[in-house]
């Protein structure tokens, strides 16, 4: 069933149901007042009866004249009648048929007056106080002109209805399609869009109701799919480049290392340089490694409470050993005096790779000069700051340096992957931080981390 055949019965069915209460409605009062309205004429009768019957000598002839023509304008089917105060019929135009006459007499005693109805039949009684002692008075009728009246609006109730019904059902329909003609749209729309022509995009509306929140929605969509799958051709052109030349040159190695034999001193050569490109290669992988995980889902990986500082240590600890000529200084002048604000939430190998990549870049490109490391925190978050006084990075070439495997020109004449500092972005952001950094080429260049005190990836 269709979207625009579903809401066009659920229109109908609702309509339906609003209208159906509104006929019963209305043919419950109209039906309540027509039992009104002839049960009062009923009991009107039962006066001009009792008039006309019991109090006859009572009565001047004008009155009595008037009350004579007053009772002939009878009602359909009207039975009159009257019992003594035994309960004996004075006059009766015709018999009775009740069941409960004796319970009705009762009641009369208790009341004064009664109304009952009779399959089709309703009745009024009264009791009357006479010269002549007490009166019953029991008048019927059926109330045919009424009766034939509800059948009416029975009739004009159901008739409206079903018409109405059949007009809701073609009117529902055109005004469902007026409805979902916009869907259908962005649905021709969108099958026209395949991963060769992710640029296309549907035409925004100025309408700011669903329909143009849905449009704007799903081309802010296409704008990220169309970005991850370049980031993705990108990547895997980049690191299959990248990955092609340490395995060339090993195999390169070996091969020239096969040609003849050599003295050991040859072979060692060779194989130290086969070693280089080895780590090289180990490196490559691993940095691809922690890209490729930073693209998992941040709740689904293992988070716990660490200390920064402690984490800090470790990292400094391990990069000394590889590069024992350098100094990296700690300045721990900002340290808080409570340990607890130095607690994030995190993935601690996730972290330990960004906080490493920074400052293994800082060593690798300082020549020398030395690192200086500051640890500040507060109640907001923890922020590292890492200054070398290195060959930093070229203005131009700033806007790229977190574009994956691109390495500035001035940097080219050192180890590395062109991977670090956006596998480190991409590891802030899943942590709610944020990297900054300011370099002048020749001069140095300074990183901050920041990261969110507590902050749940």
């Amino acid at each position: 069933m269709t979207f625009r055949t579903k809401l066009t019965l659920s229109f109908t069915l609702l309509f339906a149901a609003i209208f159906g209460i509104i006929g019963i409605v209305i043919y419950f009062f109209s039906e309540r007042y027509t039992k009104r309205e002839f049960h009062e004429r009923l009991h009107d009768r039962a006066h001009i009866a009792a008039q006309l019957y019991l109090d006859e000598d009572e009565l001047s002839p004008k009155m009595m004249q008037r009350v004579r023509e007053q009772y002939t304008k009878s009602l359909p089917v009207e039975q009159v009648h009257i019992y003594d105060s035994n309960r004996q019929p004075a006059f009766k135009l015709s018999e009775v048929n009740l069941k409960d006459l004796a319970n009705n007499f009762d009641q009369l005693d208790k009341e004064g007056f009664i109304e009952f109805t009779t399959i089709q039949r309703q009745w009024v009684g009264w009791k009357f106080d006479d010269n002549q002692g007490q009166f019953y008075v029991l008048v019927s009728a059926e109330d045919l002109y009424g009766q034939s009246k509800l059948a009416n609006l029975r009739q004009i109730l159901f008739i409206s209805f079903l018409g109405s019904l059949v007009l809701v059902i073609m009117v529902g329909y055109v005004f469902t399609g007026h409805v979902v003609h916009p869907i259908n749209h962005i649905v021709q729309e969108v099958n026209k869009i395949r991963a060769s022509n992710l640029h296309l995009r549907l035409k925004e509306q100025t309408a700011k109701d669903e329909i143009g929140n849905l449009i704007h929605t799903f081309n802010q969509m296409l704008s990220r799919l169309e970005m991850s799958f370049d980031m993705q051709k990108n990547f895997i052109s980049n690191a299959s480049h990248e990955l092609h030349n340490p395995l060339t040159a090993i195999s390169g190695e070996i091969e020239v290392a096969l040609l003849k034999k050599r003295d050991p001193e040859e072979y060692i050569v060779s194989l130290e340089n086969m070693q280089r490109e080895t780590e090289r290669l180990e490196k490559l992988t691993s940095d691809l490694l922690g890209l490729a995980q930073t693209g998992f889902d941040g709740d689904t990986m293992l988070q716990e409470e660490l200390r920064i500082d402690e984490l800090l240590m470790e990292i400094l600890s391990e990069i000394c050993n590889p590069y024992p000529e350098q100094s990296i200084n700690w300045d721990m002048q900002h340290m808080p005096s409570e340990a607890g604000a130095l607690v994030i939430n995190g993935n601690k190998s996730l972290i330990k790779i960004a906080v490493s990549n920074i400052l293994e870049n800082a060593v690798k490109f300082s020549n020398g000069n030395g690192v200086n490391v500051d640890l500040e925190a507060d109640k907001k978050g923890v922020k590292i700051v890492v200054k070398d006084k290195g060959i930093g990075i070229p203005e131009q070439e700033q806007p790229h340096i977190f574009q994956t495997f691109y390495r500035a020109t001035n940097a080219r004449g050192h180890k590395g992957t062109g991977i670090g500092l956006p596998l480190t972005e991409k590891i802030m952001k899943m942590h709610g931080g944020n990297i900054e950094i300011t370099s002048l080429e020749g001069t140095g260049t300074q990183v901050t981390l920041y990261f969110p005190g507590k902050v749940k990836v």
